[in-house]
C-alpha cells in the first residue's frame, strides 16, 4: 500500500458543521519512510509555502465578510453597490499575502468604506507580531542584524523586513510606547511595597553631531527586595522582576524623571514606601532619585560600592605609594570618610608627580562631595542588606550598552537613539508581554 496525505483548508457553517462552504487542498504528497533527518519533516521552503496557502484562505475568507452587512449606506440611507474588488498587500511575520477586498459605494451620496488593508486596518499593513517582533529585535540588535535574522526564519529576504523598515517600527513602537506609559500612570493600582530599590546610572553614546563626541543617556531600575535572586550557577544574581526607565533626550530630566517615577509606582510605591537608592556621584543622576522624595516615605541614598571601587581602581599610582592608596579603601569599605580624606591629604603630600597629585585631588573633593552617600558598606554586607548595583546585572549594560556600544563605529543621535531606549527599557521590565498589544494598536 502507498499511502499519501492531504492537508485540506475547509470553511464551514457552524449552523451544520458537516456542510462545507469551501474546500482547498493546501499541500499533498507520497507519504514514503524516511531515511535521514534531512525528510523526516517538511523542509523550510514548504512549511513557509503550507503556512502563506492556509493564512491567504483565512484571509480570503476574513476580508469578504468585512462589507458584507452593509445592505444600505449609513449616511443617507441610499443603495449600496459592488464596485469589484481592490487588492492590497499584508505582511506577516513569516509571509507576505496579496489580499481582496470587496469595494463597495453608495449610489447617492457616493458614501464608500475602507476597502484596502491599510484604511480597513487604520495605516497598518503587517500583522501586530510582526510590527512587535520587528521592534523587540530592532531594539535588542543591530537593524541590519535584526534584517539577517529575519531573512533567516522567513527564508528568503523580503522588502517589510528591510534594516530602514525595522528601523521605522523600532522608532514608531518607541514614540507610542511612552504615550502609552504616560497615559497609564493615572491608571496604576499595584500593591504596595514598603521597600524598593532603586538604581540610577547613565552612559555616554558617540554622537552622530560634528559639535560633540558623545552624550549621555540616563537609565533607572527600580525592584523590590524579594526580586533579587542567587543564580544557582554561581554567577552574578538576576531580577526576577523590575521596572525599567531609559532617556537620551536633553530635557535637563525630565523624560527620565517621569519614567522613573512611573516604574516606581508600577513596583508599589507610596507614601509609606522606604527606597534605598544606588548610584555614582553624578548630580544628573541624584537629580532623578531625589524627584521621588515628596512621594515616598524616605530615601536612604548610597554611593554605589562598584562606582567607588571602580574609580580607585582607575587610578594608577607609583609603585611606593599604590599599597597605601589601596589602604585607604579599607577606611571607605566601613564607611569611615573622615579617616579615608586624612590619609588621601597625608598620600598626596608624599606624591610629586604632578599628575598623581592631581588625580588624588579629584579624588578628594569626589569623596567630599558624596560623603553623606558613603555609609558602612562592609556592616550593609554583612546583613544582607544591598550595597552595590554589581549584585545584579548592570543598568548601563542591559539597557544601553549591548546594543548601542556593541560595534565601535556605531553612533547615534539623542532622537534616534531615545525610541529604543524606550523599548529596551520595557522589553526588559515585566509588563511588556501585556502591554505590547496597547502599544501596536495605538502605532499608526
Amino acid at each position: 500500500m502507498i499511502k499519501a496525505y492531504r492537508i485540506i483548508f475547509e470553511t464551514i457553517d457552524l449552523a451544520e458543521p458537516k456542510k462545507i462552504l469551501r474546500q482547498e487542498t493546501l499541500l499533498e504528497d507520497k507519504l514514503s519512510k524516511p531515511t535521514n533527518i534531512l525528510d523526516f519533516s517538511l523542509n523550510h521552503s514548504d512549511q513557509i509555502q503550507l503556512l502563506k496557502s492556509a493564512l491567504d484562505n483565512i484571509m480570503l475568507e476574513k476580508a469578504a465578510l468585512i462589507n458584507s452587512d452593509l445592505d444600505s449606506c449609513p449616511s443617507c440611507s441610499g443603495e449600496i453597490i459592488k464596485q469589484g474588488k481592490r487588492k492590497s498587500t499584508f505582511h506577516d511575520v513569516f509571509t507576505d499575502h496579496e489580499v481582496k477586498m470587496q469595494r463597495v459605494k453608495c449610489n447617492t451620496c457616493g458614501f464608500e468604506p475602507a476597502s484596502t488593508v491599510r484604511t480597513f486596518l487604520k495605516g497598518h499593513t503587517m500583522s501586530a507580531d510582526l510590527t512587535k517582533i520587528q521592534s523587540e529585535l530592532g531594539a535588542e540588535n543591530t537593524f541590519r542584524d535584526a534584517e539577517e535574522i529575519f531573512n533567516k526564519f522567513s527564508n528568503k529576504s523580503r522588502k517589510i523586513n528591510n534594516h530602514n523598515r525595522i528601523k521605522l517600527t523600532t522608532e514608531t513602537v518607541g514614540l507610542s510606547l511612552k504615550e502609552v506609559n504616560r497615559a497609564e500612570k493615572e491608571l496604576l493600582n499595584p500593591t504596595e511595597s514598603l521597600e524598593l530599590i532603586l538604581n540610577v546610572d547613565g552612559g555616554h553614546i558617540k554622537s552622530k553631531a560634528t559639535e560633540q563626541r558623545s552624550f549621555e543617556a540616563l537609565t533607572s531600575v527600580i525592584y523590590r527586595p524579594d526580586a533579587l535572586e542567587s543564580n544557582p550557577k554561581g554567577t552574578r544574581n538576576y531580577l526576577s522582576s523590575k521596572s525599567c526607565a531609559a532617556s537620551a533626550l536633553d530635557d535637563n530630566g525630565k523624560e527620565i524623571i517621569t519614567s522613573t517615577i512611573i516604574a516606581a509606582i508600577k513596583e508599589g510605591m507610596t507614601e509609606n514606601t522606604h527606597i534605598t537608592a544606588l548610584s555614582d556621584g553624578a548630580k544628573n543622576c541624584w537629580n532623578i532619585i531625589n524627584s521621588l522624595k515628596p512621594l515616598c516615605k524616605k530615601i536612604t541614598p548610597i554611593l554605589d560600592w562598584f562606582h567607588l571601587s571602580m574609580k580607585m581602581e582607575n587610578i594608577s599610582l607609583p609603585e611606593p605609594t599604590k599599597i597605601k592608596f589601596k589602604r585607604i579603601k579599607w577606611h571607605l569599605w566601613r564607611g569611615n570618610c573622615s579617616a579615608a580624606l586624612i590619609r588621601l591629604n597625608q598620600l598626596k603630600e608624599l606624591l610629586k608627580d604632578i599628575k598623581a597629585i592631581i588625580k588624588i585631588k579629584k579624588f578628594i573633593t569626589y569623596i567630599e562631595n558624596n560623603s553623606d552617600k558613603i555609609i558602612d558598606y562592609r556592616k550593609r554586607k554583612k546583613t544582607g542588606l544591598v550595597f552595590t548595583s554589581n549584585l545584579a546585572e548592570s543598568t548601563v549594560e542591559s539597557l544601553i550598552n549591548k546594543r548601542c556600544k556593541g560595534q565601535q563605529h556605531m553612533k547615534w543621535t539623542r532622537e534616534g537613539l531615545d525610541p529604543i531606549l524606550q523599548l529596551r527599557a520595557q522589553i526588559h521590565s515585566k509588563d511588556w508581554s501585556s502591554k505590547w498589544k496597547i502599544v501596536v494598536l495605538n502605532t499608526i
